[in-house]
C-alpha cells in the first residue's frame, strides 16, 4: 500500500511524500544507484552519474533553452539525503530525502523536499509559470516513478505500446 501528499511552500519550493512498503536502508541503498537518478528523473533531465556522489544534469525548457548542473549528493545521516548544485549550476537547486517508518508497520515514508531557483530571478519564475514549469508535479512524479521502481523493479510507461501488431501501427 501507497500513498501520495504533496505540500507546496514558496513558488520554486516544493514537498512530496510517499508510502512505500520496503525498509528505509533498501530504499536508500535503491537510491544511491547511480542508475536510479536517471530513471526518476527521466520526465525532467536527462541525469548522468559522474562519480559516486555527482551527477550531471541536463533539461530544456522555454523557448528550447538547454540549462545544465551538477550536483553533489552529501549523507546527512543515516535517514536523509542531501544533494545541491555546484558552482557555476544554470538552475541552483538543493534537495533533501528523508526516510521515516510509516505508521503501522506499513513500509517507509519517504519524505522529499527540493528548491529551484529558477535562472532570471522573479523574471525567470514568470517565465516557470508561463510555461507551467512547476516543481511541486516535478517531485511527486520523482516520487511516483521511485516507488514504482522500488515496488515492481520497473517504471510504468506508455511509450511505446505497439500492441503486438506491425511494429504498432493499426491497419
Amino acid at each position: 500500500m501507497s500513498t501520495v501528499e504533496s505540500d507546496t511552500t514558496l513558488e520554486a519550493d516544493a514537498r512530496a511524500a510517499v508510502t512505500i512498503g520496503r525498509s528505509a536502508n533498501e530504499l536508500r541503498a535503491l537510491w544511491l544507484r547511480p542508475d536510479v537518478q536517471t530513471l526518476i528523473w527521466a520526465h525532467f533531465a536527462d541525469v548522468s552519474a559522474v562519480d559516486g556522489r555527482t551527477a550531471e544534469w541536463v533539461t530544456h525548457g522555454p523557448a528550447g533553452g538547454e540549462y545544465r548542473w551538477r550536483t553533489a549528493m552529501e549523507e546527512a545521516g543515516p535517514d536523509e539525503i542531501r544533494w545541491s548544485t555546484l558552482d557555476g549550476a544554470d538552475v541552483a537547486n538543493t534537495g533533501a530525502l528523508a526516510f521515516r517508518p510509516a505508521p503501522g508497520d506499513r513500509g517507509t515514508e519517504v519524505h522529499l523536499d527540493v528548491r529551484f531557483d529558477p535562472p532570471g530571478g522573479g523574471v525567470g519564475q514568470a517565465v516557470s509559470k508561463l510555461f507551467h514549469i512547476v516543481p511541486r508535479e516535478i517531485v511527486l512524479k520523482a516520487l511516483y516513478r521511485f516507488r514504482a521502481l522500488a515496488l515492481t523493479g520497473e517504471i510504468p510507461t506508455t511509450d511505446p505500446q505497439p500492441a503486438a501488431r506491425h511494429g504498432g501501427i493499426d491497419r
